[in-house]
């Protein structure tokens, strides 16, 4: 995932997944598999813009607060772009 386009399509593609309700698997797992691949893999000056995408769609999926935090699929953005 090291370009915008690739990003995009990759969320793009997971967006619609969401939309349709198509999800084969448990919304916690599609997350967590999607910030692995799409969020780790992602350059620096990408990931808050990542961040911001799969926040989104974890909201979408009622998942933003049901959680436990070691449990959680959000991970935070790196430090630099902490609000503080």
């Amino acid at each position: 995932m090291d370009t915008l386009a690739t990003i995009r399509a990759a969320l793009a593609v997971a967006g619609e997944r969401i939309e349709r309700d198509a999800l084969r698997e448990d919304p916690r797992v599609f997350m967590d598999q999607l910030w692995r691949q799409v969020y780790d893999a992602a350059p620096d000056d990408l990931q808050p813009y990542v961040w911001a995408r799969l926040a989104d769609f974890s909201a979408r999926l009622g998942l933003m607060g049901d959680l436990p935090t070691h449990r959680s699929p959000v991970r935070a953005p790196p430090e630099v772009f902490v609000r503080r």
